[in-house]
């Protein structure tokens, strides 16, 4: 009797052994595949956001093929990995993911979709019509820079003001101020709009720059340029040498 309980019992211990190995197994192999998940996320993306007919496809044609493409507004994005077009043939830019955003107002969200990946972001803004249109460029920018990834790693922002060379555009200088007022009211609205909800889980994240302070971009935690640009005209290349010097910088 006693070498019969003497047997049971190691088996069962050489059972509850076995199991604990198992658990042990299955946990290394769920942190293995977390972490390879995590090393696997490359943040290779640039993306291109702004409103229709800002000039965005304009953009993303210019820095795929270096020349301007006839385009038509889009309900999808414009995606590809191409190496920077340069002005010298034998001189090729680095191989770099971009992704033009469909700019209609129902389709903007999708830029969130994109932020896990995102290294930099071109924000076009059409310089002739910004002054009219400055709640909606604001609401959609302010989006942008309240986005977690954006805040968390602190992804820079390019502000492409496009079509500079016609007779109503606004110079950048201009533009930023309008900008700034802007999202200082919108600021001042969205945190009033939580409060009335007793929801204070997201205020920290939808509040922009310093409490009881003039909004300014430089009170963002992540880096923000403005360039001033005519990606229609060819023949004037500093503004679209800015993107794709903002580009290269971050690619390396």
């Amino acid at each position: 009797m006693s070498t019969s309980g003497n047997t049971a019992s190691e088996g069962q211990a050489t059972l509850v052994l076995l199991a604990v190995l198992c658990v042990l197994i299955c946990l290394g192999v769920i942190a293995l595949v977390v972490i390879l998940k995590k090393k696997s996320v490359r943040r290779d993306t640039f993306l291109i956001a702004g409103l229709s007919d800002a000039g965005k496809t304009v953009l993303y044609t210019r820095l795929r093929y270096g020349k301007v493409v006839e385009t038509r507004r889009s309900m999808v994005e414009n995606e590809g990995r191409f190496p920077l077009s340069s002005d010298d043939e034998d001189s090729r830019g680095p191989m770099v993911h971009v992704v033009d955003l469909p700019g209609h107002e129902k389709l903007r969200f999708r830029f969130a979709d994109f932020m896990p990946v995102t290294r930099g972001i071109a924000f076009v803004i059409d310089s002739t019509t910004v002054a009219r249109n400055v709640r909606d460029v604001a609401e959609y920018l302010y989006d942008v820079l309240v986005n977690p990834h954006v805040q968390k790693l602190e992804i820079p922002i390019l502000v492409v003001c496009n079509k500079k060379d016609m007779l109503l555009a606004l110079n950048e200088e201009k533009i930023r101020s309008l900008l700034e007022a802007e999202i200082d009211r919108l600021r001042t609205t969205r945190a009033a709009a939580v409060e009335s909800q007793d929801d204070d889980r997201n205020r920290a994240d939808e509040f922009l720059g310093y409490e009881n302070e003039t909004f300014k971009f430089e009170h963002l935690p992540n880096p923000m340029s403005f360039v001033p640009c005519s990606l229609i005209s060819e023949d004037n290349g500093d503004g679209i040498h800015a993107v794709k010097d903002f580009i290269q910088e971050l690619a390396r």
